[in-house]
């Protein structure tokens, strides 16, 4: 009775020592650009260098889920800098700016942006012309300020 016992308790121990918790490594992530509205984060862009290429980071607050719990209420898109990426994804936002399509409320960009399909219109915003940015998973609202400071240009 006590070999049955104990064999129990062996495999019990390997049973539990399944169960814990394992930590990974933290990536090494460095910020470009970070909005914060009244001390609360509304957008961060970082990136982080893995191998040859970069990988980036633009995690968003979510402005269709106002009033939700706290870790609903963000989302996130991760795309490599293959081929000028973040370059183009600047260029894309600033064009809304341009002379030529500041007035064209028609004007819309849709692209494929890591793995995630992008939409970018025209919206407006108190303090004056604005961008939308949206995904399925959420939508966030970027003045031109906004953008330079989230790409790290300002």
């Amino acid at each position: 009775m006590l070999r049955i016992f104990l064999c129990f308790l062996f495999v019990l121990s390997f049973y539990m020592a399944g169960a814990q918790i394992t930590m990974a490594e933290k990536a090494d992530w460095k910020p470009i650009g970070k909005l914060k509205t009244l001390g609360i984060t509304k957008a961060s862009l970082e990136y982080r260098v893995s191998g040859r290429d970069t990988v980036y980071l633009l995690f968003m607050k979510d402005f269709t889920k106002r009033g939700e719990k706290a870790e609903s209420q963000f989302f996130s898109i991760k795309f490599n800098g293959v081929d000028n990426t973040f370059e183009k994804l600047y260029e894309l936002l600033k064009s809304f700016f341009l002379d030529e399509n500041r007035k064209n409320n028609k004007y819309t960009q849709t692209f494929r942006l890591g793995d995630q399909m992008v939409n970018l219109q025209h919206i407006l915003l108190v303090t004056g012309k604005g961008v939308m940015l949206s995904t399925r998973e959420g939508y966030i609202n970027l003045s031109e300020g906004d953008i330079d400071k989230l790409f790290g240009m300002r």
